[in-house]
């Protein structure tokens, strides 16, 4: 009779953290997207605003010689929405979250860019788990180790590996995120895993993560989450992932850095 009594509390303990625990969860949010657009569409654009550029300076020096409130500043258009075309893949092609897997996401973030700057689709899983566990092999061989890595580690890599400009963006806000994208460049950013709170990380997610921002609509940010495989254009609520983002903090082996995010460019 004890026992059978035991039984019952337990399993209406067990109901009730999993009605808490379903009842706290984060929603997914789920948005209508703007039609994705690929690196040609940019390519394009900026020849465009090439050639706006050299009639511009053709005009310079009747501008120099106009009153100041008389020349007008063009400033750049943002788009009210932007999606760019970022193929995806999890961290865990195979869904195998053992190691070197478990800790790939910096290399499926990259990974992830460079496909789309190439204008091409990943290849099959089982081909992009190897090509993740080579990124990580080439590291272990000439750092001797694999590790967390920073926004700048990450760029050493990609700079010793891939024929690719990569700038670090620092102080990161929605306005740079913004204009950034509207540029037709996604973006790899850092972040405190726990913060992120995705429902589809396990337990309370990793203590750091990194991902792609892809676009924007209204106040949310539309990325590429390697961390799932349900992370293919996850959406963010803006301030809730500008306020997770922080590089990995060496020295006190945390994700409490500054905000900063890292892109890049063909050479």
């Amino acid at each position: 009779m004890i026992k059978k009594k035991f039984l019952v509390i337990s399993i209406l303990l067990v109901a009730i953290f999993l009605w808490v625990w379903q009842k706290n969860k984060p929603a997914v949010i789920s948005l209508d997207l703007p039609p994705a657009q690929n690196i040609n569409d940019f390519s394009q654009a900026e020849i465009e605003d090439s050639q706006i550029f050299e009639e511009q300076s053709e005009n310079v020096e009747l501008e120099q010689n106009l009153p100041e409130q008389e020349i007008i500043k063009e400033e750049k258009l943002i788009s009210p929405q932007i999606n760019l075309a970022v193929p995806f893949t999890s961290q865990a092609p195979l869904s195998d979250w053992s190691q070197p897997w478990q800790d790939a996401c910096e290399e499926a973030s990259f990974l992830m860019l460079d496909y789309y700057y190439q204008n091409k689709k990943l290849p099959l899983p089982a081909v992009v788990s190897d090509v993740l566990k080579e990124m990580v092999d080439w590291q272990i061989s000439n750092w001797g180790d694999h590790h967390n890595l920073t926004i700048t580690e990450l760029k050493d890599y990609i700079e010793a590996n891939f024929a690719y400009r990569v700038e670090i963006i620092e102080d990161l806000d929605l306005a740079k995120i913004k204009n950034i994208l509207n540029d037709g460049k996604p973006l790899i950013v850092p972040a405190d895993g726990h913060l992120l709170a995705n429902p589809y990380f396990s337990g309370n997610g990793p203590d750091y993560h990194m991902l792609v921002i892809k676009g924007y609509q209204d106040n949310y940010l539309i990325s590429n989450d390697p961390g799932t495989r349900y992370g293919a254009d996850f959406i963010y609520q803006a301030d809730h992932l500008l306020a997770s983002i922080f590089d990995w903090n060496q020295k006190e082996l945390r994700a409490s850095g500054p905000k900063r995010g890292l892109i890049i460019s063909p050479n």
